[in-house]
């Protein structure tokens, strides 16, 4: 008898003990999953670490650095995709991964300009990212073709890393016309209208932006010096553009007014001075 009323005594406790244990188990299951807490996940582009940090966010999520981009349109350290996505309904301690713009900027090979027509040159520094900052026109009997190719002043090698977006100035033989048809711009983005005037053998000059900066719907709305069907410019002279956007301006109406039909020449040249 004392046998069995010792088991039942100890099958009890066994019990109420595995009860107990299950219950702490759940309650500690349940804390951590915060078991019906849900948010509604949200958008983080465009926000840094820190700044997401002092928006207390790193509270109710963890962010994790999955890669890093180069971006020259949002802030460094910036993120610019996650996952899941805004809008997503998450618990609480969820992971979030991120991508970044990175910190450092872009390294790109400098090409080999040398002996290659203006026009090529500057298709060539166009697909490398990088721009010209200057046209410098010497004489020479080979017209418009690249004599040196420097950055800051120095020659520069092809195959020298540098950093994308970077400036590079040109030496460029005049040839033995000194002078170069004014090219055509209204209308034109910004990116379109500056590679426009460098290959038509011209630098650019001052950028206004009448409606704020839009590199989406910007396009150049008055040209210094105006085009003229047969007017002229010395080669390495600047042009100035002033863009609006497109969304608030009729540019076809503007071009129709201002271009000639294409079918009409002049036998007249035009030497059109400068204007600043």
């Amino acid at each position: 008898f004392l046998i069995k009323k010792r088991f039942y005594i100890h099958l009890g406790l066994s019990i109420i003990l595995t009860v107990i244990l299950f219950f702490i188990v759940l309650q500690f299951i349940k804390i951590y999953s915060n078991h019906g807490d849900t948010y509604v996940l949200p958008d983080f582009s465009g926000k840094t670490l820190a700044e997401i940090e002092d928006d207390r966010y790193d509270q109710l999520y963890e962010f994790i650095v999955i890669d890093s981009i180069f971006d020259t349109h949002n802030p460094k350290g910036s993120v610019v995709i996650q996952n899941p996505p805004a809008g997503s309904v998450v618990k609480q301690y969820r992971k979030v991964y991120v991508t970044l713009v990175a910190y450092s900027t872009e390294k790109v090979e400098m090409p080999d300009l040398i002996d290659l027509s203006l026009r090529q040159a500057v298709n060539s520094l166009r697909s490398k990212g990088l721009v010209v900052n200057q046209l410098q026109y010497v004489e020479d009997f080979a017209g418009n073709a690249i004599l040196e190719q420097l950055y800051d002043g120095e020659v520069i090698e092809e195959g020298s890393i540098i950093e994308k977006g970077s400036g590079i100035d040109l030496v460029v033989g005049l040839g033995q016309g000194h002078y170069a048809p004014i090219p055509f711009l209204v209308g034109l983005k910004l990116t379109d209208a500056i590679d426009a005037i460098n290959k038509a053998s011209f630098n650019v000059g001052n950028v206004y932006f009448l409606d704020g900066e839009d590199p989406e719907h910007d396009r150049v709305y008055r040209q210094r010096p105006a085009w003229d069907v047969s007017g002229q410019l010395f080669k390495g002279n600047t042009m100035n553009i002033s863009l609006r956007s497109d969304l608030d301006f009729d540019f076809d109406a503007l071009i129709q007014e201002l271009k000639p039909d294409t079918m009409y020449f002049s036998d007249t040249t035009k030497i059109i001075k400068p204007e600043f």
